[in-house]
């Protein structure tokens, strides 16, 4: 009985000494687990660079829908309203010849009026390309007093090119309005076509009626 009892302990000794790790699973184990962290963390930075880029996408269509969005408001409420500049002078409803710097300037209905103010449901607005950005102005009244400027709106960034054409009456496509050589009387325009080009979109084209 007192040899059984011997053996049993050895044998115990023995399995509780076979139970722990030897150093060189360990170290598999750590470098299995360094691998799979790696795999995650790999996985985990392509999903944020692809939300990123998504978002950006996202952020981009918002502003160009926007842009589209004014473009179309303006363009389809131009009035035929003559106005006065700051030097008393008469500017037509409609011409890209008033600043070198703006692509077109307009008179448009239209505004909204909350409030119920005293005040012109008339606007004049323009256009200008600089550097990349399509800028949007907009003056507080139609006939302009000295020193007053116009407030200014970035609609869109990262533009290469913007394009106007005006289809006069005799359906011939002009670059400018009034045309040149033009008679007293203006030529009636029927369309103004506009082009955006976008150094990440290509071409955006629209076409606006004037009848």
């Amino acid at each position: 009985m007192l040899t059984v009892n011997i053996n049993s302990r050895k044998i115990a000794g023995r399995i509780k000494r076979q139970q722990g790790f030897t150093l060189l699973e360990l170290l598999i184990a750590s470098i299995i687990f360094a691998i799979m962290a790696i795999m995650a963390y790999g996985g985990l930075n392509n999903v944020i660079k692809n939300s990123q880029s998504s978002e950006q996408a996202l952020t981009r269509l918002q502003q160009i829908q926007q842009t589209v969005s004014v473009l179309n408001r303006d363009l389809t409420q131009i009035v035929k309203r003559d106005i006065r500049d700051e030097f008393g002078n008469k500017q037509a409803y409609l011409s890209t010849e008033n600043d070198i710097d703006n692509l077109i300037e307009f008179t448009r209905g239209g505004r909204v009026n909350p409030a119920n103010l005293l005040r012109s449901s008339l606007l004049r607005v323009a256009y200008r390309f600089e550097e990349d950005k399509f800028i949007r102005l907009q003056w507080p009244q139609l006939d302009r007093a000295p020193g007053i400027e116009p407030k200014q709106t970035v609609l869109l960034e990262e533009v290469e090119e913007i394009k106007l054409r005006f289809l006069n009456q005799d359906a011939e496509w002009q670059e400018q309005w009034p045309p040149l050589n033009a008679s007293a009387t203006p030529p009636e325009l029927l369309a103004i076509e506009i082009i955006l080009q976008l150094k990440d979109w290509g071409d955006i084209r629209r076409l606006y009626s004037m009848r």
